[in-house]
């Protein structure tokens, strides 16, 4: 499919409608990041419950604990650095006049894509050459 180009401006609706997007996701990942906040405080060594068991201080046990932490931890700071972005793109949906423009080739980008990822700054074709 060939994306279809332009440099017309987005329309104030238009702006509106992808704010809103963004601040779903937004709501989205500020919910994810409390369960996995709760999540990482019952798993940690000393806030969780403790098995009665011999079997929790297996040491085994304990190496599977710590890779379960270590993967919630990673999966944390990822929705963490998700966060940002959308912060930053309510900041230029708000403030930008060129949000919703590729910062490489300047075209618009299209309205599906940022539909699917309002914080993006590429194009599809602009970013299919970054990777």
């Amino acid at each position: 499919m060939v994306e279809k180009r332009s440099k017309k401006k987005f329309t104030k609706k238009e702006k509106k409608h992808f704010r809103k997007i963004i601040e779903q996701k937004r709501q989205d990942v500020l919910e994810q990041l409390i369960i996995k906040k709760q999540s990482l405080k019952d798993s940690s060594p000393s806030g969780g419950a403790q098995l009665d068991s011999a079997y929790a201080f297996h040491m085994a046990d304990s190496a599977t604990d710590g890779q379960e932490r270590e993967k919630a931890f990673q999966q944390f700071a990822r929705e963490n650095k998700y966060l940002t972005y959308l912060n930053d793109a309510l900041e230029r949906v708000a403030n930008d006049p060129k949000y919703g423009f590729c910062i490489e080739c300047g075209y618009r980008i299209t309205s599906d894509r940022l539909e699917e990822v309002p914080h993006t700054r590429h194009c599809i074709i602009c970013k299919s050459k970054v990777k």
